[in-house]
């Protein structure tokens, strides 16, 4: 058998060779497949050897937990079983992988690849998903990009997807503070309520604008401290006095950073 092992690891499109010309038998050399625990291996021995036993290669194939390798066998490996794939997509966990099986698999349980694609909160698999998947649930998926508080996807899935509530996702976008996705929304997205938006727009620049302001106020005062100019710091004390005074507004880092992205919103 190490001879065999050692065989395909060295020469793997050799080593299907002998075993599709029967010098190295079928058993013997899915046994070393197995062992192997490579998916590719496990794969290309299921696509490239007649009456290989393709039950075992799936449980295999399972086995390693490969999302993209699974995907792949469930894609091209006839007779392979798609209802114990699909469970084992799904344990992976991974959003890319659980989104091209559910589009590219015939016989997918779409409704539980949907469940977990949005159990991974991932904001761009949960929106292709809703652009791409036929069948799926766009109430269900809509509600899963407005949980993931991501600006991007709550814009993408209003602006693409059919029959995207405009209302609840313009409630998502404007709870983000994400000024530059609430710009393109009141741009490009019919039905948006663009008074509304461009109020908190407006209300967001002012807190930024505020926020500046503060630190600049700030940075005079440790100036000033340092020079141990005290007299004019007790002169202005009422000034400096506010800048300690917690402001009860937001002022969070993506609200800032959104400003940065993209200077329209600033003018």
């Amino acid at each position: 058998m190490n001879d065999i092992k050692e065989f395909l690891q060295e020469d793997f499109k050799g080593f299907l060779k002998l075993v599709e010309l029967g010098v190295i038998d079928k058993e013997t050399g899915m046994k070393a497949v197995i062992n192997s625990k490579d998916p590719k291996y496990i794969y290309y021995f299921a696509k490239n050897i007649k009456g290989a036993n393709i039950e075992k290669l799936t449980d295999c194939i399972i086995k390693t937990q490969d999302a993209r390798w699974i995907y792949v066998f469930a894609r091209d490996i006839e007779g392979a079983n798609i209802e114990k794939l699909t469970d084992c997509i799904i344990e992976t966990q991974d959003a890319e992988w659980l989104y091209f099986f559910a589009k590219g698999i015939k016989g997918a349980k779409i409704e539980k690849l949907e469940a977990a694609i949005i159990e991974s909160k991932n904001f761009y698999y949960i929106y292709n998903f809703a652009k791409n998947i036929k069948g799926s649930n766009i109430e269900k998926l809509e509600d899963a990009i407005i949980k993931t508080q991501n600006a991007e996807g709550i814009y993408d899935f209003a602006r693409d997807i059919k029959n995207a509530n405009v209302a609840k996702l313009e409630e998502a976008i404007i709870k983000t503070r994400d000024v530059y996705y609430m710009y393109f929304f009141v741009k490009n997205i019919k039905g948006a309520n663009i008074k509304k938006i461009q109020d908190e727009i407006d209300k967001i620049k002012k807190e930024i604008k505020k926020t500046k302001e503060k630190k600049s106020e700030l940075k005079i005062l440790k100036q000033l401290l340092e020079e141990k100019k005290y007299e004019e710091i007790l002169n202005n004390k009422e000034k400096y006095s506010q800048l300690f005074i917690n402001d009860t507004q937001s002022t969070n880092k993506e609200m800032s950073r959104s400003l940065k992205r993209n200077n329209i919103v600033s003018k």
